[in-house]
């Protein structure tokens, strides 16, 4: 692949070197190795302080095709709105183009992901990355290139929920956290201002 191909995430202790040795051995077969039921073990190999490996799936219909969405997280402590040190990682094999999937991502995040906190501690460490493989296109899914195209609906709704479930995880799972608490704000003039309220 080339470099532009390549994304990079990080975590853990800031300004602390990696110690490349205990990963490096495995790029080589990374690729080849790879299957599409591993995500849980990617769940547990971005793991730092989480207690168990935060995983979410759906399957929906693109056109008359069932396409998936699988994403995986790691977070439990500074995790404030705007995410903080949480990592993410959605990819879907329907094909759709990059700059819809960066809509629907941003509307999505908006209420889940950056409308959550554990401790109000933010960190330069956030990360939500989604991929479209385009796979599902053999399978005759329709390829979507308009954020308004009408058959986004189910999948629009279907990444919704894989969202809220992993950005849910990431806040039961927090450093010291005994209870979830989810509010909700009727009345407000914008939504603005309602999440102003609620954080």
């Amino acid at each position: 692949c080339t470099a532009a191909e390549v994304f990079m995430a990080s975590t853990g202790v800031i300004g602390e070197p990696l110690d490349t040795s205990k990963f490096s051995h495995l790029l080589a077969g990374l690729v080849s190795n790879g299957k599409p039921e591993l995500w849980t073990e990617a769940a547990k190999a971005i793991m730092t302080t989480d207690t168990y490996p935060k995983v979410a799936t759906a399957t929906v219909k693109l056109g008359d095709t069932d396409v998936t969405i699988n994403g995986i997280s790691k977070g439990a402590g500074m995790i404030a709105p705007d995410m903080a040190t949480m990592l993410s990682f959605i990819a879907t094999d329907a094909p759709i183009a990059a700059p819809v999937l960066q809509d629907l991502l941003s509307r999505g995040t908006a209420k889940t992901f950056n409308a959550v906190t554990v401790d109000s501690d933010t960190s330069t460490s956030d990360t939500l990355l989604i991929f479209a493989t385009g796979k599902a296109a053999r399978r005759g899914a329709p390829a979507i290139t308009d954020p308004k195209d009408a058959r986004l609906g189910t999948f629009r709704r279907a990444l919704g929920k894989v969202l809220k479930s992993l950005a849910l995880q990431v806040v039961r799972d927090g450093e010291g956290a005994r209870k979830q608490v989810e509010v909700t704000v009727t009345g407000a003039k914008s939504a603005r201002s309602a999440k102003r309220i609620a954080l």
